[in-house]
Protein backbone atom coordinates (compact mmCIF):
# COMPACT_ATOMS: atom_id res chain seq x y z
CA UNK A 1 0.00 0.00 0.00
CA UNK A 2 3.08 1.96 1.00
CA UNK A 3 4.80 1.76 -2.19
CA UNK A 4 1.65 2.50 -4.39
CA UNK A 5 1.35 5.96 -2.77
CA UNK A 6 5.22 6.60 -3.00
CA UNK A 7 4.82 5.52 -6.39
CA UNK A 8 1.97 8.38 -6.55
CA UNK A 9 3.54 11.18 -4.82
CA UNK A 10 7.11 10.10 -6.94
CA UNK A 11 5.11 10.49 -10.23
CA UNK A 12 1.87 11.97 -11.16
CA UNK A 13 2.00 14.03 -7.42
CA UNK A 14 5.65 15.46 -8.09
CA UNK A 15 4.12 17.03 -11.94
CA UNK A 16 1.23 18.24 -10.56
CA UNK A 17 3.09 20.05 -7.80
CA UNK A 18 6.18 21.70 -10.31
CA UNK A 19 3.03 22.48 -12.77
CA UNK A 20 0.89 23.95 -10.04
CA UNK A 21 4.51 25.93 -8.76
CA UNK A 22 5.32 27.04 -12.68
CA UNK A 23 1.71 27.86 -13.29
CA UNK A 24 1.22 30.45 -10.46
CA UNK A 25 5.31 31.86 -10.81
CA UNK A 26 3.88 32.83 -14.41
CA UNK A 27 1.08 34.07 -12.84
CA UNK A 28 3.25 36.47 -10.93
CA UNK A 29 5.78 37.38 -13.26
CA UNK A 30 3.49 38.72 -15.67
CA UNK A 31 1.39 40.62 -12.89
CA UNK A 32 4.84 42.02 -11.75
CA UNK A 33 5.91 42.84 -15.30
CA UNK A 34 2.29 45.22 -15.99
CA UNK A 35 2.19 46.84 -13.42
CA UNK A 36 6.35 47.45 -13.33
CA UNK A 37 4.87 48.93 -17.10
CA UNK A 38 1.83 51.07 -15.70
CA UNK A 39 3.81 52.45 -13.51
CA UNK A 40 7.12 53.18 -15.31
CA UNK A 41 4.64 54.69 -18.27
CA UNK A 42 3.03 56.97 -15.78
CA UNK A 43 6.28 58.10 -14.47
CA UNK A 44 7.78 61.43 -14.96
CA UNK A 45 11.63 60.17 -15.37
CA UNK A 46 12.00 57.43 -17.49
CA UNK A 47 15.79 57.01 -17.66
CA UNK A 48 15.84 53.65 -16.49
CA UNK A 49 18.77 52.54 -14.10
CA UNK A 50 19.66 49.59 -14.93
CA UNK A 51 22.99 49.49 -13.25
CA UNK A 52 20.97 50.55 -9.85
CA UNK A 53 18.74 47.58 -10.51
CA UNK A 54 21.45 45.26 -10.61
CA UNK A 55 23.19 46.36 -7.56
CA UNK A 56 20.11 45.79 -6.18
CA UNK A 57 19.53 42.49 -6.59
CA UNK A 58 23.11 41.48 -5.92
CA UNK A 59 23.05 43.27 -2.47
CA UNK A 60 20.12 41.03 -1.86
CA UNK A 61 22.24 37.88 -2.84
CA UNK A 62 25.52 38.29 -0.68
CA UNK A 63 25.60 38.42 2.56
CA UNK A 64 27.36 41.93 3.70
CA UNK A 65 23.84 43.66 3.31
CA UNK A 66 22.88 41.38 6.27
CA UNK A 67 26.51 41.76 8.41
CA UNK A 68 26.34 45.54 7.80
CA UNK A 69 22.73 46.13 9.72
CA UNK A 70 23.65 46.69 13.02
CA UNK A 71 20.09 46.20 14.31
CA UNK A 72 18.99 42.22 14.54
CA UNK A 73 22.27 41.32 13.05
CA UNK A 74 22.29 38.10 14.25
CA UNK A 75 18.17 37.46 13.25
CA UNK A 76 19.10 39.07 9.48
CA UNK A 77 22.31 36.40 9.05
CA UNK A 78 20.05 33.49 9.93
CA UNK A 79 17.76 34.28 7.85
CA UNK A 80 20.64 34.59 5.07
CA UNK A 81 21.22 31.18 5.83
CA UNK A 82 18.09 30.14 5.74
CA UNK A 83 17.45 31.08 2.45
CA UNK A 84 20.24 29.65 0.81
CA UNK A 85 20.04 26.10 2.50
CA UNK A 86 15.88 25.81 1.21
CA UNK A 87 17.32 26.81 -2.22
CA UNK A 88 20.46 25.07 -2.77
CA UNK A 89 19.49 21.81 -0.64
CA UNK A 90 16.89 21.31 -3.02
CA UNK A 91 18.06 21.81 -6.14
CA UNK A 92 21.37 20.15 -5.78
CA UNK A 93 20.86 17.38 -3.55
CA UNK A 94 21.93 14.40 -6.13
CA UNK A 95 19.01 12.38 -5.15
CA UNK A 96 16.91 15.18 -6.37
CA UNK A 97 18.77 15.67 -9.47
CA UNK A 98 18.38 11.74 -10.01
CA UNK A 99 14.98 12.38 -10.13
CA UNK A 100 15.15 15.37 -12.28
CA UNK A 101 17.62 13.28 -14.84
CA UNK A 102 14.63 10.08 -14.82
CA UNK A 103 11.75 11.81 -15.42
CA UNK A 104 12.82 14.67 -17.75
CA UNK A 105 16.53 13.80 -18.68
CA UNK A 106 18.07 16.72 -17.32
CA UNK A 107 21.02 16.49 -14.97
CA UNK A 108 23.27 18.96 -13.22
CA UNK A 109 26.49 19.42 -10.56
CA UNK A 110 25.05 17.92 -7.30
CA UNK A 111 26.53 18.60 -3.89
CA UNK A 112 28.90 16.32 -2.03
CA UNK A 113 26.83 14.23 0.85
CA UNK A 114 28.41 15.60 3.38
CA UNK A 115 28.09 19.48 2.34
CA UNK A 116 24.62 18.64 1.51
CA UNK A 117 23.87 17.12 5.32
CA UNK A 118 25.47 19.78 7.03
CA UNK A 119 23.35 22.26 4.64
CA UNK A 120 20.44 20.77 5.39
CA UNK A 121 21.12 21.15 9.35
CA UNK A 122 22.19 24.54 8.94
CA UNK A 123 18.48 25.25 7.43
CA UNK A 124 17.00 23.28 10.01
CA UNK A 125 18.53 25.11 13.36
CA UNK A 126 18.20 28.58 11.14
CA UNK A 127 14.37 27.64 10.25
CA UNK A 128 13.95 27.01 14.31
CA UNK A 129 16.12 30.35 15.06
CA UNK A 130 13.57 32.14 13.02
CA UNK A 131 11.33 31.27 14.69
CA UNK A 132 12.34 31.98 17.91
CA UNK A 133 13.94 35.37 16.79
CA UNK A 134 10.03 36.40 16.18
CA UNK A 135 8.80 34.80 19.49
CA UNK A 136 11.42 36.65 21.33
CA UNK A 137 10.89 40.04 19.45
CA UNK A 138 8.13 42.04 20.32
CA UNK A 139 7.11 44.21 17.35
CA UNK A 140 7.87 40.59 15.18
CA UNK A 141 5.40 39.01 16.66
CA UNK A 142 2.63 41.51 17.00
CA UNK A 143 2.42 41.89 13.48
CA UNK A 144 3.05 37.94 12.64
CA UNK A 145 0.58 35.96 10.76
CA UNK A 146 -0.31 32.58 10.21
CA UNK A 147 2.27 31.97 7.12
CA UNK A 148 4.90 33.45 9.27
CA UNK A 149 4.62 30.79 12.12
CA UNK A 150 3.74 27.62 9.56
CA UNK A 151 6.20 28.67 6.56
CA UNK A 152 9.13 27.70 8.53
CA UNK A 153 7.56 24.55 10.65
CA UNK A 154 6.72 23.81 7.13
CA UNK A 155 10.04 23.66 5.53
CA UNK A 156 11.28 22.08 8.31
CA UNK A 157 9.47 19.03 7.78
CA UNK A 158 10.92 17.63 4.02
CA UNK A 159 15.01 18.70 5.27
CA UNK A 160 14.62 16.39 8.69
CA UNK A 161 12.66 13.81 6.98
CA UNK A 162 14.96 14.04 3.63
CA UNK A 163 17.82 13.25 6.01
CA UNK A 164 16.12 10.48 7.35
CA UNK A 165 15.74 9.24 4.12
CA UNK A 166 19.51 9.80 2.96
CA UNK A 167 20.25 8.13 6.67
CA UNK A 168 17.58 5.06 7.57
CA UNK A 169 19.32 4.33 10.14
CA UNK A 170 19.28 7.47 12.61
CA UNK A 171 15.48 7.50 11.55
CA UNK A 172 13.50 6.61 14.28
CA UNK A 173 10.56 5.85 12.20
CA UNK A 174 9.71 3.43 9.14
CA UNK A 175 11.88 4.31 6.28
CA UNK A 176 8.66 4.29 3.53
CA UNK A 177 6.81 6.30 5.79
CA UNK A 178 9.40 8.82 6.56
CA UNK A 179 10.39 8.96 2.63
CA UNK A 180 6.42 9.23 1.83
CA UNK A 181 6.09 12.15 4.10
CA UNK A 182 9.46 14.15 2.95
CA UNK A 183 7.51 13.66 -0.77
CA UNK A 184 4.29 14.86 0.23
CA UNK A 185 5.63 17.77 2.65
CA UNK A 186 7.85 18.90 -0.39
CA UNK A 187 5.10 19.16 -3.07
CA UNK A 188 2.81 21.07 -0.64
CA UNK A 189 5.66 23.46 -0.48
CA UNK A 190 5.88 23.46 -4.42
CA UNK A 191 2.01 24.30 -4.20
CA UNK A 192 2.55 27.24 -1.81
CA UNK A 193 5.65 28.91 -3.55
CA UNK A 194 3.30 30.97 -5.91
CA UNK A 195 1.16 31.91 -3.06
CA UNK A 196 2.79 32.85 -0.25
CA UNK A 197 6.17 34.30 1.31
CA UNK A 198 8.16 31.75 -0.15
CA UNK A 199 7.62 33.42 -4.21
CA UNK A 200 10.13 35.97 -2.61
CA UNK A 201 13.17 33.52 -3.02
CA UNK A 202 12.19 32.74 -6.63
CA UNK A 203 11.34 36.12 -7.85
CA UNK A 204 13.65 38.66 -5.85
CA UNK A 205 15.30 40.03 -8.79
CA UNK A 206 11.52 41.40 -10.32
CA UNK A 207 10.65 43.42 -6.57
CA UNK A 208 14.18 44.98 -6.62
CA UNK A 209 13.56 46.13 -10.32
CA UNK A 210 10.43 46.79 -9.81
CA UNK A 211 11.12 49.47 -7.11
CA UNK A 212 14.00 51.19 -9.21
CA UNK A 213 11.70 51.00 -12.38
CA UNK A 214 7.98 51.89 -10.76
CA UNK A 215 9.00 54.17 -7.63
CA UNK A 216 8.65 56.98 -9.77
CA UNK A 217 6.62 60.21 -9.14
CA UNK A 218 4.70 61.45 -11.73
CA UNK A 219 5.27 64.91 -13.23
CA UNK A 220 4.35 68.29 -11.10
CA UNK A 221 4.55 65.52 -7.62
CA UNK A 222 7.08 68.04 -6.06
CA UNK A 223 5.53 71.41 -6.42
CA UNK A 224 2.04 69.86 -5.23
CA UNK A 225 3.48 68.34 -2.22
CA UNK A 226 5.17 71.52 -1.38
CA UNK A 227 1.88 73.34 -2.22
CA UNK A 228 0.15 70.96 0.24
CA UNK A 229 2.64 71.01 2.71
CA UNK A 230 2.45 75.22 2.69
CA UNK A 231 6.02 75.24 1.36
CA UNK A 232 5.39 76.74 -2.32
CA UNK A 233 8.01 79.66 -1.30
CA UNK A 234 10.77 77.33 -0.39
CA UNK A 235 13.33 75.08 -2.08
CA UNK A 236 13.21 71.76 -2.50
Amino acid sequence: MLESWIELARGPLLRLALLAMAVGLLRQVLLQVWEISWAFHRAGDQVVPWRVALRRNLEWLLPWRYLQRKERRAYNFTSFLFHVGVIAVPLFLAGHVAIWNQELGLSWWTLPPAVADWLTAITVVAALGLLLGRMVNSASRVISKFQDWALPVLCILPFVTGFWVAHPLWSPFDAQVVYLVHLLSAELLLILVPFSKLVHMVLFWVSQTSSELGWRFPPGSGERVRVTLGKETEGI
